[in-house]
């Protein structure tokens, strides 16, 4: 008996490595959605009638019966997250039907959300179904927020409501939260928050104990090893030039300060994650993931190859 009620029903997710020049042929599923996160790599996707350059942090929504086809291209492999789902509820699939096939750009939020999904399925714990049930909810629901206009690159007809925080303090700390985020890998020091805040470090340090158990200063490695983590993910970089990159002095100190935090060396994390490249991943008990559901007549069975 499930926990949720089944108005969402994530199916499937799995990590895809696809290598250069690999070509999916065009193909469509006769009852499910599928949603393709480009990670990393560019390529050209054929959607219906649409053709569109794919690139990293783009996204295609995919309904039932939609022909499409991708093809990688040839200068690095193109990695995805890539989640197929079946949607019970009649308004809620007028409603995704309406999204367009082609996001230029998702939120980091959504590319959190598809994340966390992709790590829950793979934990296989007794609530997981439930946990990427009620996570994929909160995906959709961030892609109908953005309307069709929006999300293919215009102003939205109305409007939306501007967010509404319960204080100063609260719209303070989440633009330190902001901040930290964006310029995790930079130097930064005490000095450097209160110049870029216009506040004190001293109050901000204040408010941000109001939300957290840590100072903003040590909230700040939490997010280097988990840029660090999406980098080891998704690219080929070897570990020093990725402890380069999130703002750590050496790979010694890299090294250290990520086992702390994530409870293994980099070097595992790595092994772990490639170990999970192209593992199909049921969501739902049972169900199969075909390569190809409807078949155009020109249409054969696709490779891809895992991450090197």
């Amino acid at each position: 008996m499930p926990w949720l009620t089944r108005d969402i029903e994530p199916l499937w997710i799995a990590r895809y490595d696809y290598e250069p020049l690999w070509h999916l042929p065009p193909h469509a599923h006769d009852d499910y959605f599928q949603i393709i996160l480009i990670v990393s790599g560019t390529g050209h996707a054929v959607i219906g009638a649409d053709h569109r350059a794919l690139g990293p942090g783009q996204l295609l929504f995919l309904r039932p019966r939609l022909v499409h086809s991708l093809t990688a291209g040839s200068n690095e492999p193109v990695r995805t997250l890539d989640t197929k789902f079946l949607l019970h509820r009649q308004n809620l699939r007028a409603a995704c039907r309406r999204l367009p096939s082609f996001h230029p750009r998702i939120d980091d939020r959504a590319v959190a959300l598809l994340e966390a999904i992709h790590a829950e399925a793979r934990r296989h714990g007794p609530f997981s179904n439930a946990l990427c049930q009620t996570l994929f909810a909160q995906l959709l629901l961030r892609l109908l927020e953005t309307g069709p206009d929006e999300a293919a690159g215009q102003l939205p007809a109305t409007p939306l409501p501007p967010t509404v925080f319960t204080g100063a303090d609260d719209d303070l700390a989440q633009r330190l939260e902001r901040y930290l985020r964006e310029n995790c890998a930079q130097p930064i020091d005490q000095r450097k928050l209160s110049a870029a805040l216009h506040y004190s470090y001293r109050h901000l340090h204040n408010v941000w104990l109001k939300h957290h158990r840590e100072s903003p200063l040590q909230a700040l490695w939490h997010y280097r090893v988990d840029r660090a983590t999406q980098l080891i993910r998704y690219s080929d970089y070897e570990l020093k030039r990725i402890a380069e990159l999130t703002g750590f002095a050496t790979v010694h100190h890299f090294t250290r300060v990520f086992t702390r935090i994530a409870g293994i060396s980099p070097a595992r994390w790595r092994e772990r994650e490639r170990a999970g490249v192209r593992q199909d991943i049921a969501i739902r008990p049972g169900f199969v993931n075909p390569a190809l559901t409807i078949q155009t007549a020109t249409a054969t069975p696709a490779r891809a190859k895992a991450g090197r």
